[in-house]
């Protein structure tokens, strides 16, 4: 109920009080804002992803405005040290629009980043859009090999999902999920989700595919670090993700050091209100997690 009236309440706040909270978990506004970012985990042993905050655009324009604003980005960014990797949201790209649309403007993208050496994460969304997704990074695999995908656990259907593209040796982002989806598609207990979860991983991990294993969970880190451990699996075959400013830096940090990638995603851009209110709405669960880190951290 608190965390619903604290996500009621957002229209009636500030803007710059959105921003105090929304500056820790969101790089800035502009390119060389993430940049200085990305810049700085480099230095203290962590790799990154960069992702253009944005989604859901409702006109053809804004779809291809999306996809040169991704091509603009790759150039500045292969002109630093950091990692060669970015996310992108495909209804960014004109998913709800145009199916051939979005493809043909991640493909666009896309090959832009082969020439320097990128790899691409194809981000999952909500569930109308998951075949689709799914459908554009099969469709694009066999002649773009260093692109990805995200399965998300808490669907129903992920353990199908996950045990083929294992089977091909593909290359997934795996997560719990945070968009508020019906019982009969996806499950809405935590522990069912938790062990969901730590199968998909496993699933991956046991076929030798590659997977980012992206969670803020410290049980699940735990007991996935030590199945890595005792399963004697390669470091090149998975790495440990987590969003920018969630507060478990420590545990990151022991992961670094005790050999694992560690990722952290890096979002940036305008529409920082937006995305920071859209992510409380799909979820009021995190209002209350959120309003607690912004005492906690942006004094």
């Amino acid at each position: 109920m608190l965390n619903r009236l604290i996500v009621s309440s957002m229209p009636l706040m500030p803007r710059w009080f959105i921003k105090i909270f929304s500056k820790r978990y969101i790089a800035g506004e502009a390119v060389d804002d993430a940049i200085q970012v990305c810049t700085q985990l480099k230095k203290d042993g962590f790799e990154t992803t960069l992702d253009i905050l944005g989604e859901s655009i409702s006109e053809i324009e804004e779809a291809n405005a999306s996809r040169e604003a991704y091509i603009e980005l790759i150039r500045q960014v292969s002109r630093h040290p950091f990692s060669k990797n970015i996310s992108l949201k495909p209804t960014a790209l004109g998913l709800n629009l145009d199916f051939e649309l979005a493809k043909k403007n991640i493909t666009a993208v896309i090959r832009f980043a082969r020439e320097n050496d990128f790899f691409v994460r194809i981000d999952m969304e909500d569930s109308p859009y998951t075949s689709q997704t799914l459908d554009i990074y099969r469709a694009l695999r066999s002649e773009f090999p260093k692109i990805g995908t995200v399965i998300q656990a808490y669907l129903h259907r992920s353990e199908a999902d996950v045990a083929a593209i294992a089977r091909e040796k593909g290359n997934l982002r795996i997560c719990k999920g945070i968009y508020k989806e019906s019982p009969t598609i996806a499950f809405q207990d935590k522990e069912a989700i938790r062990e969901n979860f730590l199968q998909l991983v496993k699933t991956m991990l046991t076929a030798r595919a590659y997977v980012g294993i992206a969670t803020h969970d410290i049980y699940l880190i735990d007991t996935l670090e030590a199945f890595i451990r005792d399963q004697r699996i390669p470091a090149e075959n998975y790495e440990f993700q987590a969003l920018l400013g969630v507060p478990i830096e420590h545990r990151l940090a022991r992961l670094r050091d005790a050999g694992h990638t560690v990722r952290i995603y890096v979002p940036f851009g305008e529409q920082w209100y937006a995305y920071s209110s859209r992510r409380l709405k799909e979820n009021p669960d995190v209002a209350g997690y959120v309003v607690k880190n912004l005492f906690k951290f942006g004094k």
